[in-house]
C-alpha cells in the first residue's frame, strides 16, 4: 500500500471519537457518552513483571556468555512487533474502529492510541510518544516498519527505536534478571548481560515447552514473574510463542528436545501462526493433538479479562506479520 494512501486514510480527525463528552444535554433529558463505552467491554488487567519483548531477548541470550547469536537478523524487527503487541494488550493501541478497515488486509488497517499514559516501560513509553504525536494514523505495518527504521519516508527517519536490544537487556540487568559484564571479543570489548536469576528464563521455557508438547495447556504460574492475576495469559504465551519464532529463537527453546518431538514443536508453532494471524479466531482442526483446550481456554480468558475487539484484531495483524516475515525482510 502506498504512503499516499496512508496519508489520506489515515489523517486524524479533530473530533476524536476517543475524547469523552461530559456534558448533559438538559433539553432532551440525555446525557453525552463516550462510544468508545459501548466499543469495548474490557478492564483493566495486570500485566506481567516482564515485557514480551524481554521475554523473546531472555530466550535469545547465551545464558554464560551473555550475548545475542551475531548471525541473528530477524529478532530486531521481531522486537518492533512485539512492542505493538505489549502496548495492545496494556490496553494503550488499537485498531481505529472504522467499518471500512474491512476492506484492507490485518497488517494494512490503522491503529490508534487510545490510552497515552505511560507504563513506566522505557521503550513501549517513547513508543507510544511518538504513535501518540504522529499527525496520521498509520497502519499496523507501517508502524514496524517505522520502529525498525524500514522506510523511505525521510520525515519520519527519526522514529526508529534505537539500541532496543541493548535497552532491554539493561532494563532486565534493573530487574534483577540479568547481570553486565565485559568481554573481549580479540579486536574490541563488549558488554555481555550473563543470566542472575535463572528462575526467570526458566520459567519463561516451561510454559512454552507446555504449550509446544503437552496435549493439553496448563499455565503454571510464578509469583514473581507471571502472577495468576495477569491477565490475557494463554493469549499472550501464543504472542510469545509466535515472537520466538518469528525472532529466530525457538531453537533455545527446543533444544534439548529429541528431533521427533522438536519437529512437532515447530509445527504446532506454525499451527499457532496460521490460527491466531486472523481475527476472529477460528477453533481450527488440530491435527498434532497438541494444546486440544488452548482455542476454548482462550475464549474463556477473554470473557475473563475483557474482549476488545479492536485490541484483539491488533494482536492478530502483528501475528499476521510474524508468519511472513521471510517474505517482508
Amino acid at each position: 500500500m502506498s504512503e499516499g494512501l496512508q496519508r489520506r486514510r489515515g489523517v486524524k480527525s479533530s473530533n476524536d471519537s476517543s475524547e469523552a463528552l461530559d456534558v448533559n444535554n438538559k433539553e432532551n433529558n440525555r446525557v453525552a457518552f463516550d462510544p468508545q463505552d459501548l466499543s469495548s467491554n474490557s478492564r483493566e488487567v495486570q500485566s506481567p513483571m516482564l515485557t514480551l519483548m524481554e521475554e523473546v531477548l531472555l530466550i535469545g541470550l547465551k545464558d554464560r556468555e551473555g550475548y545475542l547469536s551475531f548471525w541473528n537478523d530477524n529478532i530486531s524487527y521481531a522486537l518492533r512487533g512485539l512492542i505493538l503487541l505489549e502496548l495492545a494488550f496494556r490496553g494503550k493501541i488499537q485498531m481505529v474502529n472504522d467499518p471500512a478497515r474491512r476492506r484492507f488486509e490485518l497488517p494494512d488497517r490503522l491503529i490508534e492510541v487510545v490510552d497515552g499514559s505511560l507504563t513506566g516501560e522505557m521503550l513501549l513509553d517513547e513508543a507510544l510518544k511518538l504513535m501518540k504525536s504522529d499527525p496520521t494514523n498509520s497502519s499496523v505495518l507501517n508502524w514496524i516498519d517505522l520502529l525498525s527504521g524500514e522506510t523511505w519516508n525521510l520525515m519520519k527517519i527519526n522514529y526508529q527505536l534505537k539500541q532496543v536490544r541493548e535497552r532491554l537487556a539493561k532494563g532486565l540487568v534493573d530487574k534483577g534478571v540479568l547481570r553486565t559484564e565485559r568481554k573481549n571479543f580479540f579486536l574490541f570489548d563488549m558488554a555481555t548481560h550473563p543470566i542472575s536469576d535463572p528462575q526467570a528464563k526458566r520459567q519463561v521455557v516451561k510454559r512454552m515447552l507446555n504449550m509446544l508438547t503437552n496435549r493439553n495447556y496448563i499455565i503454571e504460574n510464578d509469583p514473581k514473574y507471571f502472577a495468576k492475576e495477569c491477565g490475557y495469559q494463554h493469549l499472550r504465551s501464543v504472542a510469545l510463542v509466535c515472537g520466538c519464532y518469528a525472532g529466530n529463537v525457538l531453537e533455545n527453546v527446543v533444544f534439548d528436545l529429541n528431533y521427533e518431538q522438536r519437529d512437532r514443536a515447530f509445527n504446532r508453532a506454525d499451527e499457532l501462526l496460521s490460527q491466531y494471524s486472523d481475527y476472529p479466531f477460528e477453533n481450527k482442526k488440530n491435527t498434532l493433538g497438541i494444546g486440544i483446550n488452548l482455542h476454548d481456554e482462550i475464549e474463556a480468558e477473554l470473557d475473563r479479562d475483557g474482549r476488545n475487539e479492536m485490541m484483539l484484531e491488533v494482536i492478530a495483524a502483528v501475528i499476521n506479520v510474524f508468519s511472513k516475515m521471510d517474505s517482508i525482510i
